[in-house]
């Protein structure tokens, strides 16, 4: 539970106060109206005491709420957040007008961060190697994002022609290793310019 405020049990401090002097009045007077007056005192003390014991446990309660519901829509995000930690639009309905709306402003964001930081590496460039290594990674990034926002899968893809290229230049170069040593089928030939 929460710490009640500093002055938030003044009311009721003043309450018992009052009853304490009715109570003080009526025992030395012994008249139906101070015995009254005390009574109903006591009624407003019992009645503050309850609300104020009412509010705080309502606002710890509300506090616990707070926190749960953000506790929860924090594992959900975490849980429904890319594991690349890329940009992806909030709409999964692709095909509607405003996911397209969305996703076309968001590309021109990028677009324009991208520009801005080509006029920062074409400003820095030679003066300051760290502002351009940030300015290039930035671009770099949001580069990354934005394909993402078009093709979701754009980094699978280009993982598996990255190992088709390689495997391309590996035998492009195991070719040339074999032609240059001789090994391969065809002798080679040629004229030697000096």
């Amino acid at each position: 539970m929460s710490k009640p405020g500093k002055f938030s049990g003044l009311g009721t401090i003043v309450l018992a106060i009052v009853f304490l002097v009715a109570l003080v009045f009526a025992a030395n007077n012994s008249t139906v109206l101070g015995w009254v007056i005390a009574v109903i005192a006591f009624g407003w003390l019992l009645l503050s005491t309850f609300v104020y014991i009412g509010v705080h446990k309502a606002a710890a309660f509300g506090a616990r709420q707070v926190a749960l519901a953000q506790a929860q829509m924090a594992q959900q995000n975490s849980a429904n957040a890319p594991a690349d930690g890329g940009t992806h639009l909030v709409s999964q309905d692709s095909g509607s007008r405003s996911a397209e709306k969305a996703r076309d402003l968001k590309l021109d964001h990028s677009f324009k961060i991208i520009n801005v930081q080509i006029g920062v590496v074409n400003e820095y460039l030679g003066k300051d190697p760290e502002m351009v290594a940030r300015a290039l990674e930035t671009i770099n990034i949001t580069a990354a994002n934005g394909r993402g926002m078009i093709n979701p899968n754009w980094e699978a893809q280009e993982a598996k022609m990255d190992a088709a290229m390689d495997k391309k230049n590996a035998e492009r170069a195991a070719a040339r290793e074999s032609a240059f040593t001789g090994e391969g089928d065809e002798p080679v030939s040629g004229v030697i310019i000096d």
